[in-house]
């Protein structure tokens, strides 16, 4: 298949010379030539015929402007590559169309050879570059829809928290990727009592975001039915499983705080336990919550999620967060560890839920010093008054 090339001359001569030079080499039957006469006849050729592969434009001519004619186009010049055609060897006036758009040229008369190798090298590399401008609008429309599934998620996890007068609570995640499978969620059930959740999807990117999305909704609302929360994860875990997602799962830690009496109810679905940072410093200082041990969801339908439950005293706080944490590196691989975090927390415990939850970024932003984000991080504090 050959290319359907335009010829735009006002020569009579050219399109007889032109098919005589083809039928010589019997290969007239390989090229579709479309020849016009006047710039008004171009014009009408390259806004009604649609697959144009090459023209040839005459740029010594009285009445044809040659490369300035395919920009008095309405909308613009189409991305047809231009072949200069002459009479002459005149340099200036050859460089003054290659300034213009040409990416070749002919000099008349044209020899067989020199027209079919010069056709054939124009349209190969046009062909590269169409592939080129549709590889680029191929990546321009996935580009657009990463954006948009990039705002979905950030929409769909809260983003207003509560103004109370008993507690404070706030929560932050950072993407290693432009979308994470980190995910944390509150929310209230009934009067007294709000739901906080905080999830490490297995990986990272836009899979692990899909998948975030499924379990988030699952478990949100599984809570909404007032379960408890070794129930809940226990539902929400058979609801993944029968969704059959090969190679994933989630770590969760879901909690229920009774605002009435302070006791938090919890069960851990394989997730890292918040820390206790106690307000009272003669009560101690930070710990671990221990207790409602269970596996991550997602992997085996017939699982237990056991619960426990603790009371908050007024200045105690829960810091909630994701490995991505406490795993981030230096340049030097050496790890933030949960000593650092410990101390972070210890060194901050008077702080506000908001502060603490936020703070801790530029803390370890300070100890990585520019190595790159290895997983997403995200932190959820609650703090009681």
């Amino acid at each position: 298949w050959m290319p359907k090339t335009l010829v735009v001359d006002d020569d009579p001569d050219v399109e007889t010379l032109l098919r005589g030079q083809l039928s010589g080499r019997q290969i007239s039957d390989g090229f579709d030539f479309i020849f016009a006469r006047s710039e008004a006849q171009a014009l009408q050729i390259l806004g009604s015929e649609k697959d144009i592969d090459i023209a040839l434009a005459v740029i010594d001519s009285q009445t044809i402007s040659g490369m300035e004619l395919f920009r008095h186009m309405k909308g613009g010049a189409p991305r047809i590559p231009r072949i200069a055609l002459t009479s002459t060897n005149d340099l200036a006036t050859i460089r003054r169309a290659m300034n213009n758009g040409a990416v070749d040229f002919l000099v008349k008369p044209i020899a067989a050879d020199d027209l079919i190798a010069t056709i054939d090298k124009v349209f190969r590399d046009c062909e590269e570059r169409r592939k080129s401008w549709r590889t680029e609008a191929q990546l321009a429309a996935i580009r657009k829809e990463i954006d948009i599934a990039v705002d979905i998620q950030r929409r769909i996890l809260p983003k207003r928290f509560p103004e109370r007068g008993d507690l404070d609570l706030f929560a932050r995640m950072k993407p290693a990727q432009e979308m994470s499978g980190d995910f944390f969620d509150y929310f209230e059930i009934g009067a007294d009592k709000l739901g906080l959740v905080v999830a490490d999807v297995s990986g990272k990117g836009i899979p692990a975001a899909f998948f975030m999305a499924v379990a988030r909704t699952l478990i949100r609302a599984t809570a909404m039915t007032g379960a408890e929360p070794g129930a809940c994860l226990e539902q929400a875990n058979v609801l993944l499983c029968r969704h059959d997602i090969p190679g994933m799962f989630v770590s969760v830690f879901y909690s229920i705080l009774d605002t009435a009496t302070w006791e938090l109810a919890y069960a851990n679905g394989g997730h890292l336990p918040p820390y206790l940072i106690h307000g009272d410093e003669d009560n101690g200082g930070v710990e671990t919550l221990a207790g409602g041990e269970g596996t991550v969801l997602g992997i085996q339908e017939d699982l237990i999620y056991q619960q426990d439950t603790i009371a908050l005293e007024a200045g105690d706080a829960l810091f909630y967060y994701t490995d991505g944490l406490t795993e981030a590196f230096d340049i030097d691989r050496n790890q933030f560890t949960d000593e650092r975090l410990i101390d972070y927390l210890l060194t901050n415990r008077d702080r506000s839920a908001h502060a603490l939850a936020e703070n801790v970024f530029a803390f370890v932003d300070m100890f990585t010093a520019g190595a790159p984000q290895s997983d997403d991080i995200t932190s959820l504090v609650i703090k009681r008054f």
